[in-house]
């Protein structure tokens, strides 16, 4: 029988670093749409593979869709001006598509989109492109505030 002498083999885990910040909040949203995006992607290809060929510049695009949200994600957390247009211009056409698909929904079908469909593809567009817009997260960028943030900030007596 063996004594322990309390010096036994530890694993010791350490928590990871939760970003809380809201540029954490926009990565974790982004990638949230990145894994969106896969399913995807893996569900058109899987179509493609029973309805042929014809299916496979969906899943080309989807493909595209997922690659560049999910570097976008990565390049934002890395500060990067580029990542972040990008990331305001995919949300932009993401949230265009969405509101010409709930424009036919509610004209072809007369109802709106489900709840699911309307907060990933309406509402998280929107609080991405909101927050990466936001006053502090432009600084994080080393950008200054906008047009319309530079006349708040007078009309406020800030600056």
């Amino acid at each position: 029988m063996g004594v322990d002498d309390g010096e036994s083999m530890q694993t010791t885990h350490q928590n990871p670093v939760l970003d809380t910040s809201l540029l954490g909040v926009v990565r974790v949203l982004l990638l949230i749409q990145g894994g969106i995006a896969v399913m995807s992607t893996i569900e058109v290809a899987v179509a493609s593979a029973a309805l042929g060929p014809a299916v496979a510049p969906l899943v080309l695009l989807n493909a595209t869709a997922a690659a560049l949200t999910l570097i976008t994600a990565r390049g934002v957390v890395r500060r990067s001006r580029r990542s972040r247009r990008l990331a305001i211009t995919l949300e932009s056409i993401v949230l265009a598509f969405a509101l010409v698909d709930l424009l036919l929904a509610v004209v072809l079908v007369q109802r709106g989109l489900e709840p699911v469909p309307f907060l990933t593809r309406i509402v998280v567009p929107f609080l991405i492109i909101r927050l990466l817009r936001h006053r502090d997260i432009r600084a994080e960028f080393g950008l200054g505030p906008t047009r319309r943030q530079h006349r708040q900030d007078r009309k406020a007596g800030r600056a």
